[in-house]
């Protein structure tokens, strides 16, 4: 349940990220784009195939995650722009990371899991 409440929590940071007009601005400019986050099924009930596209989704999330935070360490890192502008996407930045880390969390929580049913 807390994994489940951590990657929502992280979801809204996201779209709140992606809601700020100013940033929108850098970013579209900047060529940044956001990735979905994927949906991790709960272990009890998800089929291997479901697991599987799962952890494709997931790897893919990354990839795109990844091109996203070096895309915002450029905006963070551009002294042309306000302190303000920076800040914002420093935040940004930091909000993905974050996804990041909860998304591989609560993957390997589900993951581990369903493993564990399946060996029973």
């Amino acid at each position: 349940m807390i994994s489940l409440l951590a990657i929502g929590c992280t979801i809204v940071a996201t779209a709140q990220s992606q809601q700020d007009p100013r940033l929108a601005q850098l970013a579209d400019a900047a060529g940044c784009e956001f990735p979905e986050v994927p949906t991790i099924p709960a272990a009890e009930g998800a089929t291997m195939e479901q697991m599987v596209a799962t952890q494709g989704a997931i790897q893919a999330y990354m990839g795109e995650s990844n091109v996203l935070l070096a895309c915002l360490g450029s905006i963070a890192q551009n002294t042309e722009l306000t302190e303000e502008d920076r800040q914002l996407a420093l935040d940004a930045y930091n909000a993905e990371v974050a996804n990041q880390e909860t998304v591989a969390e609560n993957w390997n929580v589900q993951r581990t899991a369903f493993l564990e049913a399946q060996e029973q």
